[in-house]
C-alpha cells in the first residue's frame, strides 16, 4: 500500500518524445519550451533544437500527449509523437 503523496503521484508520470517541425535554431524552441513548462501536469521539459526533439515528463492524471501536441500547435509548430525508448 502506498501512503506517501509523492509515491502516489509518481505512478502517473509518463514520458513523451516529440519531434517539433519547423524549429531552425535555439530561439525557435524557447516559446515551445515555455508553453510546456507553464502547462498543468508537465513535470519537466528537455529540448534539443539540433535534433528537433522535445522530451516531456507529464502526469497522465492531468494531461496527455494529445494535449501536449495541441499546445505546441498553439505556439505555431507541428509536433509528431515518437516512440519513447527511454524510461
Amino acid at each position: 500500500m502506498i501512503n506517501h503523496p509523492c509515491q502516489r503521484s509518481h505512478l502517473a508520470l509518463r514520458k513523451a518524445r516529440l519531434r517539433i517541425v519547423g524549429v531552425h535554431c535555439s530561439t525557435c524552441i524557447i516559446p515551445v519550451r515555455r508553453a510546456l513548462e507553464n502547462a498543468d501536469g508537465i513535470k519537466s521539459v528537455g529540448a534539443n533544437y539540433m535534433t528537433d526533439l522535445i522530451l516531456v515528463d507529464y502526469d497522465e492524471k492531468i494531461t496527455n500527449e494529445a494535449e501536449i501536441v495541441a499546445l505546441i500547435k498553439k505556439v505555431g509548430y507541428a509536433a509528431i509523437t515518437l516512440a519513447t525508448p527511454y524510461f
